[in-house]
């Protein structure tokens, strides 16, 4: 029986449950008929599940009304291929156990899950799930190993055997950014080497170089390919089979970007296209390693992408996928098929197309529904496709907090929860009685959708924007001018101010060394940001909102690059986080800002290290977040004046920034619904002979 009609079944069995059982709660009924009526009547999925987790939030204590809620709203997300059904089915069987009717019901959607994915679909979990899990490596032509960046360690390029679960750096930092940074890496198609782009720790500038690798070797037998220029910046896609070429970006000071090939023994580089601000997701080699695939945006202001196929000499291109459609790059498999993710049936699924002589020979073909991930890290000669994938589904939560006791309040659930895709990151309005998040495509780069929740009225609207990307957006003093971080659509980093009721959005101030964050000075009448280079002093900046006025406010060298800057609600000091490489401890710095001496505030020692902290209220303590290896985080309090003492608050399943309500009652976070975290999959025995769905 196919999955699609066992979850039919499955919902109709449910709702002759709901239909035989009298509401405690008339109102709590009525808001699931209206969600109901939404799914079903409607066919409006996305309402029917914000009414769903308005029935889940409002009326939790009846719980049987709202473990049905919670299956309904699995079942909606079922139907729109997001992964997060799962993750809801887990929450049902671990937080409900007393509906065991719910439960059951949950659990054998998860049985047909897992032996759907598992017989049918060949989908394998090899790796996660656990926050280690990076996405910047790619698989060996045989699927035993699997490069990535050791982002929550010493940030090596490590090599992972993924049947022994060993690892092995490549590079030879003993911690954080000690001689550099890795960034991307890529596997040779015969497996005996390894290309991969590292900025070095004793250069000013943010250039790359790119950098070849025996498999079998380390740091020392590497050897320079492309040397830095200025601040370019390189990122390897693939290896031609022969082994010679290596196709890669070339990612410009000015922004611009070139996709090219280098010659792997030479260093000889040949730029086959300039691709201005838009860049390449990913580019592969035909099997006879004579075209190059790559994805690319159609333009200004165009979220859709097609699929372009060009001679590696730059004869000629031509784009196989159409431009109403989105689609994104996977693989090019050794029969000659070509292999994408495309949004053209309505769903994301993987689409395969033989392609001869660098042009289509003929129309696509769906060869795997309900495609969970459009992130490739590669496909092996089985035809198995790797790819990355979040763990768990993720909520942007609002909970009752009482910082004197050190715990969260008990309450029957929690005050707000909304799903997204990625990052989150709440932010609260200066009143408190409104809160503002994101969520961004799955691997968290670009598409970032902005929210305002109004605790008060207990609705959602969505902010309009003209951004690609949003990092951390803060609420302005007057409720409607949101500060952030952000990329624009032609790929330019800035900080914008945005109006939260019309979506205007106008730059503020674009320089290449600002850092990734920017907030408002507590006047409220202008915001503050920050330059630093590697070894550098940080440069604390503040600009009047209306003014072209750039005013520096001092520099220190007790804050390190990694992490932000918080300002005290009083305007006396800052909060930041300061690595010591001799000591190897990680320490949590408050700066008084009438220039007398830094002093820390709490320590420790890597491999545990502060990721994200924020000021109380009344300015007397710093609220710290402190990663542990394994994953047992903590949250702590460290006071201005006394010893820091942990907090009794879960904090093992956040995964972003979190924030403090202006009045110190509520914390607003993310933390994912399932397991924390990444996962890497082997999708394999798609590629049948006799194909799939025209």
């Amino acid at each position: 029986m196919r999955m699609q009609t066992k979850f039919a079944l499955l919902a109709a069995a449910g709702l002759l449950v709901l239909q035989t059982t009298a509401p405690a709660a008339q109102s709590g009924y009525d808001l699931f008929q209206k969600a109901l009526a939404a799914e079903r009547a409607n066919g409006n999925l996305q309402q029917a599940i914000e009414l769903y987790q308005r029935v889940v939030r409002e009326f939790a204590s009846d719980r049987a009304l709202a473990a049905r809620a919670l299956l309904r709203m699995a079942d909606c997300y079922a139907k729109l291929g997001n992964a997060q059904a799962r993750a809801i089915y887990e929450r049902i069987a671990r937080e409900y156990p007393e509906q065991t009717a719910a439960v059951q019901e949950a659990r054998t959607h998860l049985q047909v899950q897992t032996q759907t994915r598992t017989a049918i679909q060949g989908d394998r979990l090899v790796w996660g799930p656990a926050r280690e899990v990076d996405l910047f490596g790619t698989v060996s032509p045989d699927g035993r190993f699997l490069t990535y960046v050791d982002w929550f360690g010493a940030g090596n390029v490590v090599v992972r055997d993924l049947q022994t679960g060993s690892d092995r750096a490549l590079t030879n930092n003993t911690r954080s950014g000690e001689h550099g940074y890795a960034d991307f890496s890529v596997i040779s198609r015969s497996g005996d080497q390894i290309a991969y782009s590292w900025a070095p720790q004793e250069v000013v500038s943010r250039g790359e170089e790119l950098r070849i690798v025996p498999f079998d070797g380390t740091v020392a037998s590497s050897r320079l390919l492309l040397p830095l220029n200025g601040r370019d910046g390189f990122r390897p896609f693939d290896w031609s089979p022969d082994g010679r070429w290596i196709a890669l970006l070339i990612e410009r000071e000015d922004q611009s970007s070139q996709l090219a090939v280098v010659n792997a023994r030479s260093g000889e580089l040949r730029v086959l296209k300039s691709i201005d601000w838009r860049g390449v997701n990913k580019a592969v080699f035909s099997p006879d390693g004579r075209y190059l695939a790559y994805d690319l945006l159609e333009g200004e202001g165009v979220r859709t992408q097609r699929v372009w196929v060009m001679a590696v000499d730059a004869s000629r291109e031509t784009a196989v996928t159409p431009a109403s459609t989105t689609n994104a790059l996977m693989g090019w498999a050794a029969d000659g098929r070509l292999l994408f993710a495309s949004d053209r049936s309505g769903r994301v699924g993987l689409w395969a197309m033989h392609v001869e002589d660098g042009r289509p020979r003929e129309i696509p073909v769906l060869v795997k529904p309900d495609l969970s991930s459009t992130w490739s890290l590669g496909l092996t000669r089985s035809g198995a496709l790797y790819v990355w994938k979040p763990a768990g589904a993720e909520s942007v939560t609002v909970t009752e907090f009482d910082a004197a006791a050190g715990q969260m309040r008990p309450a029957p659930g929690p005050i707000f929860q909304a799903f997204v895709d990625s990052r989150g990151r709440p932010a609260w309005s200066t009143d408190g009685k409104r809160l503002l998040y994101v969520s961004c495509n799955s691997s968290g780069g670009n598409n970032c959708r902005m929210f305002i929740r109004d605790l008060e009225k207990s609705t959602t609207r969505e902010v309009p924007h003209s951004l690609g990307y949003v990092a951390f957006p803060r609420f302005g003093p007057d409720g409607n001018t949101i500060v952030t971080q952000g990329t624009d659509l032609k790929g330019r980093r800035a900080i914008y101010l945005i109006d939260a009721t019309s979506g205007s959005t106008k730059l503020v101030t674009g320089k290449p060394d600002l850092p990734y964050w920017a907030d408002w000075w507590p006047d409220g009448r202008s915001i503050y940001y920050g330059i630093q280079g590697p070894n550098e002093p940080l440069v604390m900046l503040r600009r009047e909102i209306g003014s072209d006025v750039e005013v520096e406010m001092f520099r220190t060298s007790s804050c390190s690059r990694a992490g932000r800057v918080r300002v005290s609600p009083d305007a006396r000091a800052i909060a930041c986080i300061l690595r010591d490489p001799a000591t190897r401890m990680t320490v949590l710095m408050m700066v008084p800002l009438d220039g007398t001496a830094a002093r820390p505030l709490m320590r420790t020692r890597e491999p545990e290290w502060f990721n994200a902290w924020q000021w109380m209220p009344d300015g007397r303590a710093v609220l710290v977040r402190k990663l542990v290896p394994g994953g047992a985080d903590e949250l702590w309090l460290a006071p201005l004046d006394g010893e820091p003492r942990r907090l009794n608050v879960d904090v093992r399943n956040w995964s972003e920034e979190f924030d403090l309500s202006p009045d110190g009652r509520r914390l607003a976070f993310v933390a994912s619904a399932g397991a924390n975290g990444a996962e890497v999959w082997a999708l394999e025995h798609f590629l049948t002979p006799a194909g799939g769905t025209r």
